[in-house]
């Protein structure tokens, strides 16, 4: 693990050239790291993703790293297509060697995605929205690629989703008819071991139906 992960971390560093750099110099040692940590959130987001949708559709993968959320998908059965978007080149190819996704694009992720209107079946964004600060933005792009009555599940750091005024933003994705419903659960355990052995860090878990 770089010695300086754990304090980057924390830092909540939303540059997407840090980021991509940082990530590019984690990527063969991310998975080991994340299992150390008791990295519980894509076990969790698959399994919620696929209670909403058949073994068969598009997920898309917002941030999807070295493919965490698209391994779990596949090891529960799902079928359908997986599509995974990252900033990471090095995060990329690691999820490329899994062989869970379809398509795998490299994207900017603060920047409107390319994928057309109402393409998708499933949004899953896990343990990226620390580095999309404009959650508004984000939350509209992924009820916009997402076909009416899809699911889009992602993650918020619990000190992040008060900062970002989440829930606010939520009601009003509802009240103007983008979203049919929202469920959020939390604060729950997301790293139980911290970034290596400091203290827990917990998320809220976000469902919404795309109306």
């Amino acid at each position: 693990m770089t010695p300086s992960i754990g304090d980057w971390l924390n830092q909540s560093s939303s540059e997407p050239g840090e980021v991509s750099a940082r990530y590019d110099e984690w990527a063969t040692s991310y998975d080991a790291d994340l299992a150390s940590w008791s990295y519980q959130a894509p076990a969790v987001v698959a399994g919620a993703v696929l209670s909403r949708l058949p073994a068969t559709g598009t997920v898309l993968d917002v941030g999807c790293g070295t493919g965490l959320v698209g391994r779990e998908l596949r090891a529960r059965g799902f079928g359908g297509r997986v599509i995974g978007l990252d900033l990471s080149a090095a995060s990329l190819e690691v999820a490329q060697e899994s062989g869970a996704y379809d398509v795998l694009e490299r994207a900017d992720l603060q920047q409107p995605l390319t994928l057309e209107d109402d393409s998708v079946d499933a949004v899953v964004c896990v343990g990226v929205m620390t580095y999309l600060p404009d959650v508004e933005a984000t939350w509209r792009e992924f009820a916009r690629v997402a076909r009416p009555s899809g699911v889009l599940v992602a993650t918020q750091r619990e000190d992040l989703w008060a900062e970002r005024d989440c829930q606010a933003i939520l009601d009003r994705l509802r009240a103007e008819g983008r979203l049919a419903s929202s469920d959020v659960v939390g604060p729950a355990p997301y790293l139980p071991d911290g970034y290596g052995g400091g203290d827990a860090v917990a998320c809220y878990y976000l469902t919404a139906v795309v109306a």
